[in-house]
């Protein structure tokens, strides 16, 4: 007995005199923020932070770990959580914002091929053509054919005007009796000759136009073309494969200078594979959404969608599919392609369409109902669970389309949450925003019309009056109607190398409608600036070049406007619970400003730069001290 008390005694001597060799240490581990299981990675301090979260918090300092937002708070409570190793970054009072979300870019190098420039990389036959009469469009056309060797793909990119719709199956055929020919007016038509029609499947018959007598005229759209560009076209060899992959890096790096640091776009199996293999080698320098264009202009779509499967939301931070997305409905401002419930005051001079724009859905078939087809189309992706996103839809009539099919997959399966959504924004009116705000739809929308681009604004004025011009993108009456719309900008950023491998001729007088069209290079006027311009514009509606304020009602705050570009696109292809806010928790997305977003004046927001980037609590872009 008297050997067991012993015993007890040494071992609660032994404890005590661990626990006394161990209290200091125990002291300076009381002292340590709970939150700290070990050091933060990275923080950022002595600044503005702008948390862009639901109650627009502000804070002085963050800390991140392990990818993502640690804590939020003041200087001296956020410093605490850095160890020896910790990277310390000191604001100076720098503004620090969620990095921008843009939940639509067109700087996807594989793009739709008939979209033009993507079709240089499987050859360098690729022309692009702007000219007055079809007498002009053929001679260019022979100069390019007669360039290269016989059986070798020639593509052209034609200016839609008057001239360019009068070439045919048999005109071609006289300057390129040798040679496959895809010339193409956008991404839903065009017109081939003889040589290419013998390639295509003798199965496919809808978009192949024929005349009185039932021969082809070479007018070649919607399925017939989809089929064409996607299952016809040559794919791109190993070495040309590697240099797109090499050039999307290089497009990611510019989108990721102007502080975008998750970025959306319309993409089929080639772009696809380009991005997947930057994510497979661990390259993707910023987090990449896609809506699968697996759908645009298929003639087999319940056949896509029983053998592949819905794999909506299947992929990870970096990169994921978030849904799908079918043909455009209408076309643009420039040549007057707006489709709308109502007629224009006047026609652009040189313009291809009526009064009411393109019905491209309608224009895809020869029968007058043929636009019923590609209505079925979208209504299946929606009642196989797929969200109908990034949809290209500017005028009433094509966004009141969109609308009725929200109404219709709506009959069998819930809209509300599935994020359908259109893109650019033009005409939005107060009918068709409230109902689209009650199944919460996802708009992305640009500013240029009303505050950038000389072209659209010239054009619009033009077409409908300075009164509807007021009107355009009306961003105020959206968020009004419940809905909360996004900020699209890099679609237009024009830093796609694909230019450069374009050869473009001018060929006899452009339209008005052709000089209105081009949106310009906005990379070599701004820069990194180009989207603290567009947040600007949204807050002002002064355009950049008129200096006219377009609808002031329509203006929306700084606050709304940050939103748009961080929290509510965050929505748009459902990441709201992982990124576009700094709250503990969440993917550490940061961007860094250099001045205070909420103090300067309004017209000077585009004059803050981007200074820094962070994905994922990794430092992305560094502006560089000569910039």
């Amino acid at each position: 007995m008297k050997n067991r008390k012993q015993m007890q005694v040494s071992s609660m001597l032994g404890i005590l005199s661990v626990v006394l060799f161990a209290f200091p240490a125990l002291r300076a581990q009381q002292d340590l923020p709970a939150q700290v299981l070990h050091y933060a990675d990275m923080v950022l301090y002595n600044g503005k932070v702008l948390t862009a979260d639901d109650r627009f918090t502000t804070a002085q300092a963050v800390a991140v770990r392990d990818g993502k937002f640690l804590a939020i708070g003041d200087s001296a409570a956020i410093l605490k959580m850095a160890g020896p190793k910790t990277q310390k970054i000191d604001l100076q009072g720098k503004t620090l914002v969620p990095g921008f979300c843009d939940p639509h870019s067109g700087n996807l190098l594989g793009g739709v091929p008939a979209g033009g420039s993507a079709l240089s990389w499987i050859n360098d036959n690729m022309v692009e053509i702007t000219a007055g009469t079809v007498d002009d469009f053929l001679r260019e056309i022979k100069k390019a054919v007669d360039s290269v060797k016989p059986g070798e793909w020639v593509f052209f990119g034609l200016v839609r005007n008057a001239g360019a719709y009068q070439l045919t199956r048999k005109l071609l055929d006289t300057v390129a009796p040798n040679n496959p020919i895809l010339a193409t007016y956008d991404t839903t038509q065009g017109v081939v000759n003889s040589q290419t029609l013998r390639l295509m499947p003798k199965d496919v018959k809808e978009g192949l136009f024929v005349d009185d007598k039932g021969e082809p005229t070479g007018h070649i759209r919607g399925w017939a073309l989809g089929v064409l560009e996607m299952e016809v076209l040559p794919y791109p060899d190993d070495k040309k494969m590697e240099e797109m992959i090499q050039a999307q890096k290089e497009v990611f790096q510019k989108i990721n200078s102007v502080g975008v640091t998750t970025m959306g776009s319309r993409a089929w199996g080639l772009p696809l594979t380009i991005v997947a293999e930057l994510y497979r080698r661990g390259e993707l320098p910023i987090r990449v959404r896609l809506s699968h264009e697996f759908g645009r202009q298929n003639p087999q779509m319940e056949r896509y969608l029983k053998r592949m499967g819905n794999f909506m939301d299947v992929g990870n931070e970096w990169l994921k599919i978030a849904g799908a997305s079918p043909t455009v409905v209408d076309s643009n401002a420039g040549n007057g392609g707006y489709w709308t419930r109502g007629p224009r005051q006047k026609l652009l001079p040189g313009t291809a369409f009526g009064l009411y724009g393109q019905n491209k859905w309608g224009m895809m078939f020869q029968e007058e109902d043929g636009w019923k087809r590609e209505f079925q189309n979208v209504v299946l992706l929606g009642r196989y669970g797929w969200n109908v996103g990034d949809v290209h839809a500017q005028g009433d009539a094509a966004v009141e389309m969109m609308v009725n099919i929200m109404d219709e997959v709506n009959k069998t399966r819930p809209v509300k949450g599935k994020r359908f959504g259109m893109v650019h924004g033009a005409f939005r009116p107060a009918d068709l925003a409230k109902r689209m705000a009650q199944y919460d739809a996802a708009l992305s929308l640009s500013p240029r019309y009303v505050g950038i681009e000389k072209g659209a604004e010239t054009s619009l004025v033009t077409q409908f009056g300075a009164d509807q011009m007021a009107q355009v993108t009306p961003i105020r009456s959206l968020i009004d109607a419940g809905l909360k719309p996004v900020i699209e900008v890099t679609n237009l950023l024009g830093v796609n190398p694909l230019g450069q491998r374009v050869k473009r001729v001018s060929a006899g007088p452009a339209t008005q409608a052709d000089m209105d069209a081009g949106a310009g290079t906005p990379w070599q006027r701004y820069g990194t600036k180009w989207y603290m311009l567009n947040l600007e514009k949204f807050i002002t509606r002064k355009h950049e070049v008129s200096g006219k304020v377009w609808g002031p009602n329509e203006r929306i705050s700084r606050q709304e406007a940050l939103w748009m570009g961080t929290n509510w696109a965050s929505r748009f292809y459902g990441d709201e619970k992982i990124l576009g806010t700094i709250e503990p928790g969440k993917l550490a997305d940061l961007v860094i400003l250099g001045g205070d977003y909420m103090t300067v004046p309004e017209d000077d927001i585009s004059e803050i730069p981007v200074l820094t980037a962070i994905v994922g609590g990794k430092i992305s872009y560094e502006k560089a001290l000569t910039q």
